[in-house]
């Protein structure tokens, strides 16, 4: 039998987010310099977010004028 099981997004989010907070409490970092570091990954998260919309919206614009036009 060959099925694929799919894990689900919540339980792979947990995982990362589980394995987030371990990382943090076991690096023996001061809290004053894990905050930037943070900071500096969310900053470049949302930039990544960004790209990401702008592509996908230019490719859902250029699907919709091959339709219509």
């Amino acid at each position: 039998m060959d099925k694929n099981i799919v894990k689900p997004i919540t339980l792979i989010r947990q995982e990362f987010v589980d394995t987030l907070v371990e990382e943090i409490n076991n690096c023996q970092l001061p809290m004053f310099v894990i905050e930037p570091i943070l900071q500096d990954l969310l900053d470049q998260v949302k930039a990544m977010v960004q790209k990401q919309y702008e592509a996908d919206k230019a490719q859902y614009e250029a699907q919709l004028k091959e339709v219509e036009g």
